[in-house]
Protein backbone atom coordinates (compact mmCIF):
# COMPACT_ATOMS: atom_id res chain seq x y z
CA UNK A 1 0.00 0.00 0.00
CA UNK A 2 1.10 3.55 -0.78
CA UNK A 3 1.68 6.11 1.87
CA UNK A 4 -0.11 9.46 1.70
CA UNK A 5 2.84 11.33 0.24
CA UNK A 6 3.19 8.65 -2.42
CA UNK A 7 -0.35 9.16 -3.73
CA UNK A 8 0.01 12.94 -3.83
CA UNK A 9 3.29 12.53 -5.68
CA UNK A 10 1.78 10.13 -8.22
CA UNK A 11 -1.17 12.47 -8.74
CA UNK A 12 1.22 15.33 -9.50
CA UNK A 13 3.13 13.06 -11.88
CA UNK A 14 -0.12 12.18 -13.68
CA UNK A 15 -0.99 15.88 -14.05
CA UNK A 16 2.48 16.58 -15.47
CA UNK A 17 2.05 13.74 -17.97
CA UNK A 18 -1.37 15.05 -18.97
CA UNK A 19 -0.01 18.58 -19.38
CA UNK A 20 2.97 17.31 -21.40
CA UNK A 21 0.82 15.62 -24.01
CA UNK A 22 -1.43 18.70 -24.11
CA UNK A 23 1.30 21.33 -24.54
CA UNK A 24 -0.32 22.65 -27.72
CA UNK A 25 -3.65 22.92 -25.90
CA UNK A 26 -2.08 24.87 -23.04
CA UNK A 27 -0.32 27.17 -25.51
CA UNK A 28 -3.62 27.86 -27.27
CA UNK A 29 -5.15 28.78 -23.91
CA UNK A 30 -2.23 31.08 -23.06
CA UNK A 31 -2.50 32.72 -26.50
CA UNK A 32 -6.14 33.58 -25.84
CA UNK A 33 -5.26 34.96 -22.41
CA UNK A 34 -2.47 37.04 -23.93
CA UNK A 35 -4.71 38.56 -26.61
CA UNK A 36 -7.10 41.51 -26.56
CA UNK A 37 -10.05 39.15 -26.92
CA UNK A 38 -12.78 38.14 -24.46
CA UNK A 39 -10.38 35.98 -22.41
CA UNK A 40 -7.68 38.58 -21.77
CA UNK A 41 -8.45 38.33 -18.04
CA UNK A 42 -7.21 34.73 -18.02
CA UNK A 43 -3.80 35.26 -16.38
CA UNK A 44 -5.37 37.27 -13.57
CA UNK A 45 -8.09 34.66 -13.27
CA UNK A 46 -5.63 31.75 -12.95
CA UNK A 47 -3.90 33.54 -10.07
CA UNK A 48 -7.24 33.77 -8.26
CA UNK A 49 -8.00 30.13 -9.04
CA UNK A 50 -4.62 28.97 -7.70
CA UNK A 51 -5.15 31.02 -4.53
CA UNK A 52 -8.56 29.42 -3.92
CA UNK A 53 -7.04 25.98 -4.56
CA UNK A 54 -4.40 26.82 -1.95
CA UNK A 55 -7.06 27.85 0.58
CA UNK A 56 -8.87 24.55 0.00
CA UNK A 57 -5.73 22.40 0.31
CA UNK A 58 -6.78 20.94 3.69
CA UNK A 59 -9.57 19.04 1.89
CA UNK A 60 -7.07 17.16 -0.28
CA UNK A 61 -7.20 13.85 1.61
CA UNK A 62 -6.87 10.36 0.21
CA UNK A 63 -9.43 7.61 0.72
CA UNK A 64 -10.05 4.10 -0.51
CA UNK A 65 -12.60 4.21 -3.32
CA UNK A 66 -15.17 1.46 -3.69
CA UNK A 67 -15.11 -0.53 -6.91
CA UNK A 68 -18.24 1.25 -8.10
CA UNK A 69 -16.83 4.72 -7.38
CA UNK A 70 -13.51 3.96 -8.99
CA UNK A 71 -15.20 2.31 -11.99
CA UNK A 72 -17.24 5.46 -12.57
CA UNK A 73 -14.15 7.67 -12.31
CA UNK A 74 -12.18 5.40 -14.64
CA UNK A 75 -14.98 5.43 -17.24
CA UNK A 76 -15.02 9.24 -17.09
CA UNK A 77 -11.23 9.32 -17.55
CA UNK A 78 -11.30 6.93 -20.53
CA UNK A 79 -14.14 8.87 -22.16
CA UNK A 80 -12.33 12.20 -21.62
CA UNK A 81 -9.09 10.86 -23.07
CA UNK A 82 -10.88 9.40 -26.10
CA UNK A 83 -12.63 12.73 -26.73
CA UNK A 84 -9.25 14.45 -26.37
CA UNK A 85 -7.75 12.08 -28.96
CA UNK A 86 -10.62 12.66 -31.41
CA UNK A 87 -10.35 16.43 -30.89
CA UNK A 88 -6.61 16.26 -31.52
CA UNK A 89 -6.99 14.25 -34.73
CA UNK A 90 -9.76 16.54 -36.00
CA UNK A 91 -8.00 19.75 -34.79
CA UNK A 92 -11.02 21.06 -32.88
CA UNK A 93 -9.38 23.45 -30.43
CA UNK A 94 -12.21 24.17 -28.02
CA UNK A 95 -13.08 20.48 -27.77
CA UNK A 96 -9.42 19.77 -26.94
CA UNK A 97 -9.52 22.36 -24.16
CA UNK A 98 -12.74 20.96 -22.72
CA UNK A 99 -11.37 17.41 -22.91
CA UNK A 100 -8.21 18.53 -21.10
CA UNK A 101 -10.29 19.99 -18.28
CA UNK A 102 -12.50 16.89 -18.15
CA UNK A 103 -9.43 14.62 -18.05
CA UNK A 104 -7.96 16.60 -15.17
CA UNK A 105 -11.27 16.42 -13.29
CA UNK A 106 -11.46 12.66 -13.89
CA UNK A 107 -7.93 12.21 -12.55
CA UNK A 108 -8.89 13.99 -9.36
CA UNK A 109 -11.87 11.65 -9.00
CA UNK A 110 -9.78 8.53 -9.65
CA UNK A 111 -7.17 9.52 -7.04
CA UNK A 112 -9.29 11.19 -4.36
CA UNK A 113 -12.96 10.46 -4.95
CA UNK A 114 -16.15 12.50 -5.12
CA UNK A 115 -15.71 14.17 -1.72
CA UNK A 116 -12.57 16.00 -2.88
CA UNK A 117 -14.16 16.97 -6.21
CA UNK A 118 -17.08 18.40 -4.27
CA UNK A 119 -14.77 20.28 -1.88
CA UNK A 120 -12.91 21.82 -4.84
CA UNK A 121 -16.06 22.56 -6.83
CA UNK A 122 -15.70 26.37 -6.64
CA UNK A 123 -12.06 26.64 -7.85
CA UNK A 124 -12.74 24.01 -10.53
CA UNK A 125 -15.74 25.99 -11.74
CA UNK A 126 -13.69 29.19 -11.72
CA UNK A 127 -11.01 27.43 -13.78
CA UNK A 128 -13.64 26.36 -16.31
CA UNK A 129 -14.90 29.95 -16.56
CA UNK A 130 -11.51 31.29 -17.66
CA UNK A 131 -10.96 28.63 -20.32
CA UNK A 132 -11.58 29.98 -23.85
CA UNK A 133 -14.44 27.57 -24.55
CA UNK A 134 -17.43 29.89 -24.28
CA UNK A 135 -17.54 31.29 -27.82
CA UNK A 136 -20.95 29.67 -28.28
CA UNK A 137 -22.29 32.59 -26.22
CA UNK A 138 -20.96 35.15 -28.69
CA UNK A 139 -23.80 34.91 -31.19
CA UNK A 140 -26.71 35.58 -28.78
CA UNK A 141 -24.73 38.31 -27.01
CA UNK A 142 -23.78 39.84 -30.37
CA UNK A 143 -27.41 39.81 -31.48
CA UNK A 144 -28.53 41.53 -28.25
CA UNK A 145 -25.75 44.10 -28.57
CA UNK A 146 -26.70 44.87 -32.18
CA UNK A 147 -30.32 45.38 -31.20
CA UNK A 148 -29.24 47.70 -28.37
CA UNK A 149 -26.99 49.60 -30.78
CA UNK A 150 -30.01 50.16 -33.00
CA UNK A 151 -32.70 51.23 -30.54
CA UNK A 152 -30.38 53.06 -28.11
CA UNK A 153 -29.41 55.95 -30.42
CA UNK A 154 -32.97 56.06 -31.78
CA UNK A 155 -34.17 57.01 -28.27
CA UNK A 156 -32.32 60.33 -28.63
CA UNK A 157 -33.36 60.90 -32.22
CA UNK A 158 -30.54 59.33 -34.24
CA UNK A 159 -31.86 57.20 -37.10
CA UNK A 160 -30.10 53.85 -37.38
CA UNK A 161 -30.33 51.42 -40.30
CA UNK A 162 -29.41 47.79 -39.71
CA UNK A 163 -28.00 45.28 -42.19
CA UNK A 164 -27.26 42.06 -40.29
CA UNK A 165 -24.58 43.21 -37.81
CA UNK A 166 -23.81 46.51 -39.55
CA UNK A 167 -25.40 49.68 -38.18
CA UNK A 168 -25.45 52.86 -40.28
CA UNK A 169 -26.14 56.44 -39.24
CA UNK A 170 -25.67 59.77 -40.98
CA UNK A 171 -22.24 59.98 -39.35
CA UNK A 172 -20.82 56.60 -40.33
CA UNK A 173 -21.07 52.82 -40.30
CA UNK A 174 -20.52 50.59 -37.28
CA UNK A 175 -19.89 46.84 -37.46
CA UNK A 176 -20.78 44.85 -34.35
CA UNK A 177 -18.04 42.23 -34.64
CA UNK A 178 -17.97 39.04 -32.52
CA UNK A 179 -15.37 40.77 -30.30
CA UNK A 180 -18.00 43.45 -29.60
CA UNK A 181 -20.48 40.92 -28.23
CA UNK A 182 -19.45 41.64 -24.64
CA UNK A 183 -18.38 38.05 -23.97
CA UNK A 184 -15.32 39.30 -22.06
CA UNK A 185 -17.46 41.41 -19.72
CA UNK A 186 -19.85 38.46 -19.35
CA UNK A 187 -17.13 35.98 -18.32
CA UNK A 188 -15.36 38.43 -15.98
CA UNK A 189 -18.67 39.10 -14.25
CA UNK A 190 -19.34 35.38 -13.84
CA UNK A 191 -15.88 34.88 -12.35
CA UNK A 192 -16.41 37.83 -10.02
CA UNK A 193 -19.75 36.39 -8.85
CA UNK A 194 -18.23 33.07 -7.82
CA UNK A 195 -15.27 34.79 -6.19
CA UNK A 196 -17.64 36.89 -4.08
CA UNK A 197 -19.71 33.80 -3.33
CA UNK A 198 -16.64 31.93 -2.09
CA UNK A 199 -14.92 34.67 -0.08
CA UNK A 200 -18.18 36.04 1.39
CA UNK A 201 -19.37 32.54 2.37
CA UNK A 202 -22.61 32.84 0.42
CA UNK A 203 -25.15 30.07 0.11
CA UNK A 204 -25.78 28.56 -3.30
CA UNK A 205 -29.03 30.50 -3.65
CA UNK A 206 -27.39 33.84 -2.82
CA UNK A 207 -24.45 33.08 -5.12
CA UNK A 208 -26.80 32.43 -8.04
CA UNK A 209 -28.71 35.64 -7.33
CA UNK A 210 -25.48 37.63 -7.30
CA UNK A 211 -24.38 35.84 -10.50
CA UNK A 212 -27.61 36.95 -12.17
CA UNK A 213 -27.03 40.57 -11.09
CA UNK A 214 -23.42 40.49 -12.33
CA UNK A 215 -24.38 39.11 -15.74
CA UNK A 216 -27.16 41.67 -16.20
CA UNK A 217 -24.79 44.53 -15.38
CA UNK A 218 -22.17 43.08 -17.76
CA UNK A 219 -24.69 43.02 -20.61
CA UNK A 220 -25.87 46.56 -19.84
CA UNK A 221 -22.25 47.78 -19.69
CA UNK A 222 -21.60 46.45 -23.19
CA UNK A 223 -24.81 48.01 -24.48
CA UNK A 224 -23.77 51.37 -23.02
CA UNK A 225 -20.37 51.04 -24.68
CA UNK A 226 -21.89 50.41 -28.12
CA UNK A 227 -24.54 53.11 -27.79
CA UNK A 228 -22.02 55.74 -26.65
CA UNK A 229 -19.61 54.84 -29.48
CA UNK A 230 -22.37 55.13 -32.10
CA UNK A 231 -23.65 58.42 -30.70
CA UNK A 232 -20.20 59.98 -30.34
CA UNK A 233 -19.08 58.62 -33.73
CA UNK A 234 -22.17 60.05 -35.40
CA UNK A 235 -21.74 63.54 -33.94
CA UNK A 236 -17.95 63.67 -34.52
CA UNK A 237 -17.99 62.03 -37.99
CA UNK A 238 -15.97 59.07 -36.67
CA UNK A 239 -13.09 61.25 -35.45
CA UNK A 240 -13.34 60.75 -31.67
CA UNK A 241 -10.71 58.53 -30.02
CA UNK A 242 -13.27 56.16 -28.45
CA UNK A 243 -14.40 55.16 -31.94
CA UNK A 244 -10.90 54.01 -32.84
CA UNK A 245 -9.90 52.59 -29.45
CA UNK A 246 -13.24 51.11 -28.45
CA UNK A 247 -11.65 48.21 -26.55
CA UNK A 248 -9.98 50.46 -23.98
CA UNK A 249 -13.11 52.58 -23.74
CA UNK A 250 -15.18 49.43 -23.20
CA UNK A 251 -13.11 48.33 -20.21
CA UNK A 252 -13.41 51.84 -18.75
CA UNK A 253 -17.20 51.62 -19.01
CA UNK A 254 -17.14 48.15 -17.48
CA UNK A 255 -14.92 49.35 -14.61
CA UNK A 256 -17.40 52.13 -13.85
CA UNK A 257 -20.24 49.60 -13.85
CA UNK A 258 -18.29 47.48 -11.34
CA UNK A 259 -18.69 50.19 -8.68
CA UNK A 260 -22.37 49.43 -7.99
CA UNK A 261 -21.53 45.71 -8.04
CA UNK A 262 -18.92 46.21 -5.32
CA UNK A 263 -21.43 48.17 -3.22
CA UNK A 264 -24.12 45.51 -3.70
CA UNK A 265 -21.68 42.73 -2.80
CA UNK A 266 -20.52 44.44 0.42
CA UNK A 267 -24.02 45.50 1.49
CA UNK A 268 -26.29 42.62 0.56
CA UNK A 269 -24.05 39.64 -0.21
CA UNK A 270 -21.60 39.19 2.65
CA UNK A 271 -22.14 36.32 5.06
CA UNK A 272 -18.49 35.97 6.05
CA UNK A 273 -19.02 37.69 9.41
CA UNK A 274 -21.95 35.45 10.19
CA UNK A 275 -19.85 32.42 9.30
CA UNK A 276 -17.04 33.68 11.52
CA UNK A 277 -19.39 34.05 14.50
CA UNK A 278 -20.73 30.55 14.04
CA UNK A 279 -17.19 29.21 13.91
CA UNK A 280 -16.31 30.96 17.18
CA UNK A 281 -19.38 29.52 18.91
CA UNK A 282 -18.54 26.03 17.73
CA UNK A 283 -14.83 26.33 18.57
CA UNK A 284 -15.20 24.91 22.08
CA UNK A 285 -17.16 21.90 20.83
CA UNK A 286 -14.50 21.29 18.19
CA UNK A 287 -11.77 21.26 20.85
CA UNK A 288 -13.72 18.78 22.93
CA UNK A 289 -14.08 16.44 19.99
CA UNK A 290 -10.60 17.03 18.58
CA UNK A 291 -9.47 13.51 19.18
CA UNK A 292 -12.55 12.11 17.41
CA UNK A 293 -12.14 14.48 14.47
CA UNK A 294 -8.46 13.73 14.13
CA UNK A 295 -9.31 10.06 14.02
CA UNK A 296 -11.94 10.61 11.32
CA UNK A 297 -9.48 12.58 9.19
CA UNK A 298 -6.87 9.87 9.26
CA UNK A 299 -5.92 8.80 5.79
CA UNK A 300 -7.26 5.45 4.79
CA UNK A 301 -5.24 2.97 2.87
CA UNK A 302 -5.05 3.53 -0.85
CA UNK A 303 -5.71 0.80 -3.40
CA UNK A 304 -2.46 0.20 -5.23
CA UNK A 305 -4.21 -1.51 -8.16
CA UNK A 306 -6.43 1.52 -8.75
CA UNK A 307 -3.47 3.88 -9.01
CA UNK A 308 -1.55 1.54 -11.32
CA UNK A 309 -4.62 1.18 -13.55
CA UNK A 310 -5.13 4.96 -13.70
CA UNK A 311 -1.51 5.62 -14.63
CA UNK A 312 -1.53 2.80 -17.20
CA UNK A 313 -4.58 4.25 -18.96
CA UNK A 314 -2.93 7.67 -18.99
CA UNK A 315 0.36 6.33 -20.40
CA UNK A 316 -1.55 4.35 -23.05
CA UNK A 317 -3.33 7.52 -24.16
CA UNK A 318 -0.06 9.45 -24.31
CA UNK A 319 1.46 6.77 -26.51
CA UNK A 320 -1.56 6.77 -28.84
CA UNK A 321 -1.62 10.57 -29.11
CA UNK A 322 1.99 10.54 -30.36
CA UNK A 323 1.92 7.36 -32.47
CA UNK A 324 -1.33 7.80 -34.43
CA UNK A 325 -0.51 11.25 -35.91
CA UNK A 326 3.03 10.12 -36.77
CA UNK A 327 1.77 7.89 -39.63
CA UNK A 328 1.37 9.82 -42.89
CA UNK A 329 2.55 9.83 -46.49
CA UNK A 330 5.22 12.48 -46.98
CA UNK A 331 4.61 12.40 -50.75
CA UNK A 332 0.85 12.86 -50.61
CA UNK A 333 -0.68 15.03 -53.33
CA UNK A 334 -4.11 14.78 -54.91
CA UNK A 335 -3.93 13.23 -58.37
CA UNK A 336 -5.12 15.66 -61.04
CA UNK A 337 -7.62 14.07 -63.46
CA UNK A 338 -7.45 14.33 -67.21
CA UNK A 339 -10.53 16.46 -67.87
CA UNK A 340 -11.98 15.63 -71.27
CA UNK A 341 -13.33 18.33 -73.59
CA UNK A 342 -11.44 20.99 -71.62
CA UNK A 343 -7.95 22.14 -72.55
CA UNK A 344 -5.44 22.53 -69.72
CA UNK A 345 -3.45 25.64 -70.65
CA UNK A 346 -1.59 26.03 -67.34
CA UNK A 347 -0.72 23.50 -64.65
CA UNK A 348 1.07 23.09 -61.32
CA UNK A 349 1.58 26.81 -60.74
CA UNK A 350 2.17 27.77 -57.12
CA UNK A 351 0.41 31.09 -57.56
CA UNK A 352 -2.26 32.78 -59.67
CA UNK A 353 -2.01 36.37 -60.93
CA UNK A 354 -5.71 37.09 -60.33
CA UNK A 355 -6.78 34.69 -57.56
CA UNK A 356 -5.29 34.82 -54.06
CA UNK A 357 -6.89 32.16 -51.84
CA UNK A 358 -5.21 31.32 -48.54
CA UNK A 359 -4.90 27.95 -46.82
CA UNK A 360 -2.82 28.14 -43.66
CA UNK A 361 -0.43 25.25 -43.11
CA UNK A 362 -0.97 23.68 -46.55
CA UNK A 363 1.92 21.46 -47.65
CA UNK A 364 1.60 22.78 -51.19
CA UNK A 365 -0.77 24.96 -53.21
CA UNK A 366 -1.32 24.35 -56.94
CA UNK A 367 -3.21 26.25 -59.63
CA UNK A 368 -4.51 24.84 -62.91
CA UNK A 369 -6.23 26.69 -65.75
CA UNK A 370 -8.69 25.09 -68.19
CA UNK A 371 -10.48 26.55 -71.20
CA UNK A 372 -13.40 25.56 -73.39
CA UNK A 373 -14.37 27.89 -76.21
CA UNK A 374 -14.69 31.32 -74.53
CA UNK A 375 -14.85 29.94 -70.97
CA UNK A 376 -11.95 29.81 -68.53
CA UNK A 377 -11.87 27.82 -65.28
CA UNK A 378 -9.23 27.99 -62.56
CA UNK A 379 -8.73 25.07 -60.18
CA UNK A 380 -7.03 25.58 -56.83
CA UNK A 381 -5.67 22.62 -54.84
CA UNK A 382 -4.38 22.95 -51.27
CA UNK A 383 -2.74 19.67 -50.21
CA UNK A 384 -2.16 18.68 -46.57
CA UNK A 385 -0.03 15.61 -45.90
CA UNK A 386 -1.38 15.83 -42.33
CA UNK A 387 -3.33 18.40 -40.36
CA UNK A 388 -2.55 19.99 -37.03
CA UNK A 389 -4.03 22.75 -34.93
CA UNK A 390 -3.92 26.08 -36.84
CA UNK A 391 -2.47 24.21 -39.85
CA UNK A 392 -5.60 22.57 -41.16
CA UNK A 393 -7.87 22.50 -44.16
CA UNK A 394 -10.91 23.81 -42.28
CA UNK A 395 -9.63 26.81 -40.35
CA UNK A 396 -11.22 30.12 -39.45
CA UNK A 397 -8.42 32.18 -41.03
CA UNK A 398 -8.51 30.40 -44.39
CA UNK A 399 -10.28 32.17 -47.24
CA UNK A 400 -11.05 31.77 -50.93
CA UNK A 401 -11.32 35.46 -51.79
CA UNK A 402 -9.97 38.79 -50.61
CA UNK A 403 -12.68 40.81 -48.87
CA UNK A 404 -10.90 44.06 -49.75
CA UNK A 405 -11.53 43.55 -53.47
CA UNK A 406 -14.60 41.33 -53.64
CA UNK A 407 -18.07 41.63 -52.12
CA UNK A 408 -19.99 38.50 -51.19
CA UNK A 409 -23.29 38.36 -53.10
CA UNK A 410 -24.32 34.79 -52.40
CA UNK A 411 -23.08 32.04 -50.07
CA UNK A 412 -24.85 28.68 -50.27
CA UNK A 413 -24.60 25.18 -51.77
CA UNK A 414 -24.37 24.29 -55.45
CA UNK A 415 -26.19 21.06 -56.35
CA UNK A 416 -24.42 18.72 -58.78
CA UNK A 417 -26.89 16.80 -60.93
CA UNK A 418 -26.16 13.08 -61.53
CA UNK A 419 -22.79 13.23 -59.76
CA UNK A 420 -21.97 9.87 -58.15
CA UNK A 421 -19.38 10.83 -55.55
CA UNK A 422 -20.35 14.42 -54.64
CA UNK A 423 -23.91 15.71 -54.49
CA UNK A 424 -23.19 19.38 -53.74
CA UNK A 425 -20.36 21.85 -53.22
CA UNK A 426 -19.91 25.04 -51.26
CA UNK A 427 -20.73 27.98 -53.51
CA UNK A 428 -19.76 31.67 -53.48
CA UNK A 429 -20.97 34.39 -55.81
CA UNK A 430 -18.69 37.44 -55.66
CA UNK A 431 -18.79 40.89 -57.20
CA UNK A 432 -15.85 43.17 -57.91
CA UNK A 433 -17.51 45.69 -60.23
CA UNK A 434 -20.67 46.02 -62.27
CA UNK A 435 -19.12 43.89 -65.03
CA UNK A 436 -16.84 41.62 -63.00
CA UNK A 437 -18.32 38.66 -61.13
CA UNK A 438 -16.79 35.42 -59.92
CA UNK A 439 -18.23 32.06 -58.91
CA UNK A 440 -16.26 29.74 -56.62
CA UNK A 441 -17.28 26.14 -55.90
CA UNK A 442 -15.25 24.16 -53.37
CA UNK A 443 -15.17 20.80 -51.60
CA UNK A 444 -12.85 18.60 -49.53
CA UNK A 445 -11.12 15.33 -50.39
CA UNK A 446 -9.97 13.15 -47.46
CA UNK A 447 -8.70 9.64 -48.09
CA UNK A 448 -10.90 9.29 -51.17
CA UNK A 449 -14.01 10.76 -49.52
CA UNK A 450 -15.46 13.85 -51.21
CA UNK A 451 -17.68 16.18 -49.20
CA UNK A 452 -18.54 19.85 -48.75
CA UNK A 453 -19.90 19.28 -45.23
CA UNK A 454 -17.41 20.47 -42.62
CA UNK A 455 -18.71 18.05 -39.97
CA UNK A 456 -18.34 15.04 -42.26
CA UNK A 457 -14.90 16.28 -43.29
CA UNK A 458 -13.80 16.48 -39.63
CA UNK A 459 -15.15 13.00 -38.91
CA UNK A 460 -13.40 11.64 -41.99
CA UNK A 461 -10.15 13.27 -40.81
CA UNK A 462 -10.32 11.19 -37.63
CA UNK A 463 -11.03 7.94 -39.50
CA UNK A 464 -8.21 8.62 -41.97
CA UNK A 465 -5.74 9.43 -39.19
CA UNK A 466 -6.61 6.17 -37.42
CA UNK A 467 -5.92 4.31 -40.67
CA UNK A 468 -2.63 6.13 -41.12
CA UNK A 469 -3.79 7.92 -44.28
CA UNK A 470 -4.53 11.51 -43.19
CA UNK A 471 -3.76 13.21 -46.52
CA UNK A 472 -6.42 15.78 -47.47
CA UNK A 473 -7.00 18.39 -50.16
CA UNK A 474 -9.18 21.44 -50.57
CA UNK A 475 -10.42 21.71 -54.16
CA UNK A 476 -11.84 25.03 -55.42
CA UNK A 477 -12.98 25.98 -58.92
CA UNK A 478 -13.54 29.57 -60.03
CA UNK A 479 -15.32 31.00 -63.05
CA UNK A 480 -15.25 34.70 -63.94
CA UNK A 481 -18.18 36.17 -65.89
CA UNK A 482 -19.95 39.46 -66.56
CA UNK A 483 -22.84 38.88 -64.15
CA UNK A 484 -25.57 39.05 -66.80
CA UNK A 485 -26.79 35.44 -66.69
CA UNK A 486 -26.11 33.85 -63.30
CA UNK A 487 -28.13 30.71 -64.03
CA UNK A 488 -26.17 29.99 -67.21
CA UNK A 489 -22.86 30.55 -65.42
CA UNK A 490 -23.91 28.13 -62.66
CA UNK A 491 -24.72 25.50 -65.26
CA UNK A 492 -21.34 25.98 -66.95
CA UNK A 493 -19.58 25.69 -63.60
CA UNK A 494 -21.55 22.55 -62.71
CA UNK A 495 -20.71 20.95 -66.06
CA UNK A 496 -17.00 21.56 -65.56
CA UNK A 497 -17.10 20.14 -62.00
CA UNK A 498 -18.92 17.05 -63.29
CA UNK A 499 -16.28 16.59 -65.99
CA UNK A 500 -13.55 17.08 -63.36
CA UNK A 501 -15.05 14.46 -61.03
CA UNK A 502 -15.98 11.96 -63.77
CA UNK A 503 -13.19 12.21 -66.38
CA UNK A 504 -13.82 8.73 -67.76
CA UNK A 505 -17.54 9.30 -68.39
CA UNK A 506 -17.59 12.77 -69.92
Amino acid sequence: MFKRISEHFLFIVSLILLATVNVSVLLSIFDEWNSDGPYSHGFLGIIVVCYVFYLQRKHLTTITLSKRQYGFGLCCLIASLLIALVAQLSSIQQLQQLAFFSSMLSLIFCFYGWSVVKSFFVPLLMLLLILPVWNVLQFPLRELSTQAGQWGPELIGIAVDRDHFRLSTVGGMFDVEPACSGLGFFMVSALLAFCVGYFNKLSTKKTLWFLFICLVIAIIANWLRIIIIIVVGTYTEMNHFIVHDHLTFGWIVFAVCLLPLIYIARTYFDDSQKESNLNNVAHSNVNQKKETVDTSLQVKQVNKLQIITTLSILVLFIGASYWIPSRYDENYALTVPNVKNYEMVSSDKNYSPNWKPYSQGATQERFFYYTKEALGFQVYLADYIKQEQASEMIYVENYLFNKQFWDRVEDKKLALIKSKNLQETDFLLLKKSSHRYRMIASWYVINGVLTSDKKIAKLTEVKSALKGQPGATLVAVSLDFDGKDVAAAKMQLSQFIYAYLHPSEY
